[in-house]
């Protein structure tokens, strides 16, 4: 049985990780890219009004979402989610990119993160791909979507400005009319329910701490770099707007990630991880259960809370 699916009752918050088709550099981060992406976003978070995105991040080949829910109802709705993010960004992208096909590597990562100690650590590492990959130095240089600036300034959105070509070019392609056919594309971005409850002095602290443990995981990738004797120039951030987009990491890359090993479960204690896996398990059990008496009768049967059970079909999104 492939890896079921199961929105543990009570966790809130989820790290999401999806990877391009043979990590192809396809969301190479060019103004036409970064535009289909943020208008996909966009429209999916609309769709989806009650999934609270807290941060994100898409560099060239993968990109990194933490989301939130208020109920347990909600969290199905993540699966769904990330099905249509998928499915806008793939035609978006790859019809800008002249290709068919698939456009991600399968089911994206989804993990459940238990404590709020846990969320800041995911937030941080969200925003800081571009430093972790060794991409840039500094955060704000990627030029690729972040949500990092919305997080720690509290605009409570992302907002990208875009021309629309067509539109200016049939009324003339005047210098004096390109604000006229400017668009702007706003992405919501929530705060932690923790922060919700705090005063805004409070929250002020939250936003400066967030920015201080990005900051010191910029100044940790900088000593690896200085240690390893490589990368010790990046290329400057407009490099990435020109790499080949079917292009891959270097062979050395793909095996030091793949040394890394798999993902945990979930992120939060020792105690709470393991916890966490062990009702899994027995969460597993009872599904395999119903899965079982369903195949045999064909009659519904009673599924553990937290799951969908694999032969009903999304309902479609109003």
């Amino acid at each position: 049985m492939a890896h079921v699916r199961w929105w543990m009752p009570g966790v809130r918050h989820y790290e999401v990780v999806q990877k391009c088709a043979g990590d192809q550099m396809l969301m190479r981060p060019d103004p036409d890219c970064v535009i289909r992406i943020a208008l996909a976003l966009a429209a999916v978070s609309k769709r989806y009004a009650r999934i609270r995105i807290l941060a994100f991040c898409f560099v060239s080949n993968h990109f990194h979402l933490i989301l939130g829910i208020d109920c347990d109802e909600d969290a199905l709705d993540i699966s769904d989610f990330m099905k249509d993010l998928d499915q806008d960004i793939a035609e978006s992208i790859n019809a800008l990119r002249d290709r068919d096909g698939h456009f991600v590597k399968g089911r994206p990562k989804i993990t459940p993160i238990l404590d709020e100690d846990h969320l800041a650590e995911r937030m941080a590492y969200t925003h800081t791909q571009p430093v972790h990959h060794h991409l840039v130095e500094r955060v704000e240089e990627w030029p690729g979507l972040s949500s990092f600036r919305a997080v720690c300034e509290g605009s409570g959105r992302v907002v990208v400005h875009h021309l629309d070509e067509a539109a200016w070019r049939e009324a003339g392609a005047e210098q004096s009319e390109l604000a006229a056919h400017t668009k702007t594309v706003t992405i919501p971005i929530a705060m932690p329910a923790s922060w919700e409850s705090m005063s805004p002095r409070a929250v002020r602290e939250a936003r400066r701490a967030h920015e201080e443990r990005v900051r010191a995981r910029e100044r940790v990738a900088a000593l690896e770099r200085r240690a390893s004797g490589k990368h010790r120039r990046l290329p400057k951030p407009s490099h990435y707007t020109r790499v080949d987009p079917f292009s891959r990491p270097s062979e050395e890359t793909r095996a030091q990630a793949k040394a890394k090993g798999a993902k945990p479960w979930a992120y939060g204690t020792a105690e709470a991880v393991q916890a966490y896996c062990e009702a899994y398990d027995a969460m597993l059990a009872s599904y395999r259960v119903a899965s079982a008496r369903f195949r045999a009768t064909g009659k519904l049967c009673a599924f553990p809370e937290g799951t969908r059970p694999p032969w009903i079909a999304r309902a479609p999104v109003s």
